[in-house]
């Protein structure tokens, strides 16, 4: 493999979200039910919040824009 290719800009693989407090709740803007709040770890790269009926990730900005 002789060639290389760089992206611009740079692939980020754990984008910067907003992160709510801890106890934070909210309601899924989609179907209505309690959406979990996941840990704010290191290796997790998906959003902060997590519907567990219609399956659906949302970070802080989606939910204010709904």
């Amino acid at each position: 493999m002789d060639r290389f290719t760089y992206y611009d800009p740079a692939i980020k693989f754990r984008p910067d979200y907003k992160w709510p407090e801890e106890g934070t709740e909210r309601d899924c803007p989609k179907c209505a039910t309690a959406m979990q709040l996941n840990d704010n770890d290191e290796t997790y790269f998906g959003k902060p919040w997590w519907c567990p009926k219609c399956q659906w990730q949302f970070s802080e900005e989606e939910l204010d824009q709904a």
